[in-house]
């Protein structure tokens, strides 16, 4: 304020300025600091799963899509590595198998990257998805990752694997209706034109990549620092509900 006849002290004008930009300063830290409490923060299997939720695919018999359910077999600042907890759907690794060439060239590995990527995530999930140099941004879990004790496998048991409706209505083999089911892994067995897979006990053995009831279960990189979450604690029956960030413009 100017009152007649006096000319404001040129220090009294600074202060006031800083007096009026403090409210806007202290503003910018607390949206500074909720960004950061609102960062995504997961952790890997400690005698028990973190689950949430990612991306959609077809999952009851007639093909209704639903959230596919992950669970968090690792994780890192700014990094996770999730396996579906569910057999999604039924693939051929491979149909030429006298000339099969390995994973990277395999029918299963393309349409993992094209379909299933297209089918299961937006294209604002799919810019959450971490890329590998060789496997790209969706793949199968190797052989040593389903007998990964860190992740969860400690045991034979630890291994059985349940499809959706979805996965049985496209033809996947179960050892008894709704029980456990094989899945193929990325890893190629060292016997001629086959990959490792799961068996009736658990136990990890290889098959054919000609094999078409053989389930997919896959696994995702995600980008923690672009996605947030939306909802739910993290339990099997309540996971972390998360979407993209949207980027800004």
């Amino acid at each position: 304020m100017i009152i007649a006849g006096i000319k404001p002290d040129k220090k009294e004008g600074f202060f006031l300025r800083k007096a009026r930009l403090l409210p806007l300063f202290l503003c910018l830290l607390l949206l500074m600091s909720l960004s950061v409490s609102a960062q995504v923060q997961l952790s890997g299997y400690q005698d028990g799963y973190q689950y949430v939720t990612f991306g959609s695919y077809p999952q009851g018999a007639a093909g209704e899509a639903a959230p596919i359910l992950w669970r968090v077999l690792a994780a890192q600042p700014g990094q996770a590595y999730l396996l579906s907890h569910r057999i999604l759907d039924v693939k051929r690794v491979d149909g030429d198998q006298r000339n099969y060439k390995g994973w990277l060239a395999s029918e299963l590995h393309a349409w993992l990257q094209t379909d299933f990527l297209d089918a299961a995530f937006s294209q604002e999930e799919q810019a959450a998805l971490l890329e590998d140099a060789e496997l790209g941004r969706v793949s199968l879990p190797s052989a040593d990752d389903i007998k990964e004790k860190a992740y969860g496998f400690i045991n034979d048991k630890s291994r059985y694997f349940y499809g959706t409706d979805y996965a049985f209505a496209q033809g996947l083999y179960s050892y008894t209706r709704g029980k456990h089911s094989p899945i193929f892994t990325r890893t190629i067995s060292t016997r001629a034109h086959a990959h490792r897979a799961t068996k009736v006990d658990g136990a990890i053995g290889f098959i054919g990549v000609e094999s078409d009831d053989l389930g997919l279960l896959p696994v995702i990189w995600l980008d923690l620092n672009r996605v947030q979450a939306i909802s739910g604690s993290g339990l099997e029956a309540d996971p972390l509900a998360l979407a993209p960030i949207a980027e800004q413009r």
